[in-house]
């Protein structure tokens, strides 16, 4: 019985491992060299939910490279990400889903360099016209 049971485990999580290649990524550079975020879109490939997206902030300094987590959820989709003065602050549109991680400030080392970013989140839905 504890063989099954073991057996079950693993075609469980080989079927989770199998199901979460990314579908799409996409990299948004920044202002500043060195800096940039990568959108990784998955589709109908999650073993809990089909669709679900991934933004990491990326900095590559002195050979040297960090990343983070910054947005993650089920159906969400990134139209835009706009950069406020710098490379430090950003604005992700989003259009609808269901947001389960969201970091709006990141300190990320890297080379000898400690930077903080921030993040704001920002529905980009259309509202309905009045009749």
């Amino acid at each position: 019985m504890n063989k099954v049971i073991q057996v079950s485990a693993l075609l469980l999580l080989a079927t989770f491992i199998a199901c979460s290649r990314h579908t799409q990524i996409a990299t948004i550079k920044s202002p500043v060299a060195g800096v940039f975020y990568t959108v990784e879109t998955y589709e109908g490939q999650g073993a809990i939910d089909n669709d679900y997206t991934r933004v990491y902030l990326h900095m590559e300094r002195s050979g040297q490279s960090d990343k983070a987590l910054v947005l993650s959820g089920t159906y969400v989709t990134v139209s835009k990400i706009i950069w406020i003065n710098s490379a430090e602050n950003v604005i992700f549109m989003e259009n609808g889903g269901f947001t389960s991680t969201f970091q709006n400030q990141v300190t990320l080392r890297a080379g000898g360099v400690t930077e903080t970013f921030h993040a704001y989140l920002q529905e980009s839905r259309a509202t309905p016209k009045a009749q």
